[in-house]
């Protein structure tokens, strides 16, 4: 699959490399992160918008919670996308995957212009990533060609590190359709919307924590039981674009709990699941993809930066 302007999965994976220069072995983006054992239990109030099975009957999960710089070392105290990836299993195997991070929309409305983004604030730390939006001449041309970009990175920006991966929710930024028994379509985008309430990480306090703290934090979480995060999903109303990921909906569409994802402990299958692939367009009957492209384009880019991690 190419891009409207001609990019391949392999160019998109090239560049990211050339870019921000991951360990051969690591994800492109995520490079670190820990898979947890987890359970769905849901709601009971989607059933009329889907045949999904997953989504309306108790079902185990595996959850990746991964920090979304392409360095396995990078700084969990530094603002920066953090992401949640969902898979819901049957006989052991994955059927249906989310993927959120904690952006509210996607950063471009294009796969050409997210891999911009990253070629321009790659190698950012916290003291260099000011710069680099003030005089970079790499961000002030990607903010001259993604107009649509603006808003969603103003918002991203004003924001501190999450205080812990338990407080912070993750949006799936890109648009579904659940199909019922009827026949019957309804658009709609998931969140993912933690059960503590949204934290921050406090910059004084976060400068006395180690630099890779989320995982081991998250696991002190779970000696004293579940963390849970409820499992939204935002309806759409006729004229809500569903091909672009950087348009967000407005914030009084309505707003449907589908259950609550449950994490228990870190899996005894931990590094197992690491080699595998969350793929956001992996979906199960009742769940259908949108005309969004930077979707489509995705998965392509999975199996390209995973061919190359585990070959």
């Amino acid at each position: 699959m190419t891009t409207p302007d001609g990019m391949t999965a392999t160019q998109a994976i090239d560049r990211i490399e050339a870019a921000a220069h991951p360990r051969p072995h690591d994800r492109r983006l995520h490079a670190r992160g820990a898979n947890y054992d987890a359970k769905f239990v849901p709601s009971g109030q989607i059933g009329h918008l889907t045949n999904a099975r997953h989504l309306t009957e108790e079902t185990d999960l595996v959850v990746r919670l991964s920090n979304g710089s392409p360095q396995y070392d990078s700084d969990d105290r530094t603002r920066g996308i953090r992401g949640m990836a969902v898979k819901f299993l049957a006989d052991g195997k994955g059927i249906h995957d989310l993927v959120a991070a904690n952006f509210r929309v996607f950063p471009s409305s294009t796969p050409e212009g997210f891999i911009e983004l990253v070629e321009a604030l790659a190698g950012s730390t916290e003291d260099t990533l000011k710069a680099k939006l003030t005089t970079g001449r790499k961000f002030a041309s990607f903010l001259i060609d993604h107009k649509e970009s603006h808003a969603g990175i103003k918002a991203f920006l004003s924001r501190k590190a999450p205080a812990s991966y338990a407080t912070t929710r993750f949006d799936g930024l890109h648009a579904f359709i659940f199909v019922n028994d009827a026949g019957e379509r309804q658009a709609f985008r998931y969140r993912l919307v933690p059960q503590l309430g949204e934290v921050d990480l406090d910059s004084a306090y976060g400068a006395s924590l180690d630099k890779q703290f989320l995982n081991a934090e998250i696991e002190r979480r779970l000696q004293d039981g579940p963390v849970s995060f409820t499992l939204a999903v935002q309806l759409a109303e006729p004229g809500d674009a569903t091909h672009d990921p950087s348009i967000a909906w407005p914030e009084h569409r309505r707003l449907l709990p589908a259950g609550e994802i449950r994490i228990i402990g870190l899996s005894p299958e931990s590094d197992a699941w690491e080699r595998q692939v969350y793929d956001p367009m992996r979906l199960a009957p009742g769940v259908e993809a949108s005309d969004d492209t930077v979707l489509a384009f995705r998965p392509h880019a999975y199996s390209v930066s995973a061919e190359r991690r585990l070959g």
